[in-house]
């Protein structure tokens, strides 16, 4: 594998981390409640074994299970997240505080750009690289 793949494995496990991280320091600040904490940590662990199973899965891929989880995972953050806050803050969205809605931006970017990184982890493992030429799920015509 090149050091220019590895690098979105890894950028996409760091991104991982740093929902954890954001939650800590808002929960030191006292704008994010335990279950918010708990939130962070389990998307951290979630979205780290992932990178870590789509890093390991890459050099024997036929069928890349754990690079859709990739995918997935932070869609799922992308949806639930402001789900979780609604129901624990008993109002809308567009009602938020600012250090609420400034929570929620920064969690939802970290999951945009994870979901980003998903999608050219899974171009990267179909496509031969500078080409649009497929590796695997080739068809061929007869």
């Amino acid at each position: 594998m090149k050091l220019i793949e590895k690098r979105i494995y890894l950028i996409y496990i760091l991104l991982g981390s740093l929902y954890f991280i954001s939650k800590v320091i808002y929960y030191t600040c006292g704008f994010v409640c335990l279950g918010g904490l708990m939130l962070g940590l389990v998307a951290t662990v979630l979205t780290i074994l992932i990178g870590i199973g789509s890093l390991q899965e890459y050099r024997k891929a036929s069928k890349p299970v754990v690079h859709w989880l990739a995918v997935i995972g932070p869609l799922l953050i992308i949806l639930y997240s402001p789900l979780h806050m609604t129901i624990r803050m008993g109002i809308p969205v567009i009602q938020f505080p600012l250090e609420k809605f400034t929570i929620l931006l920064i969690f939802e970017c970290l999951a945009i750009a994870q979901l980003i990184l998903a999608i050219l982890m899974v171009r990267g493992l179909i496509f031969k690289p500078g080409t649009n030429e497929r590796k695997i799920f080739s068809f061929r015509r007869r």
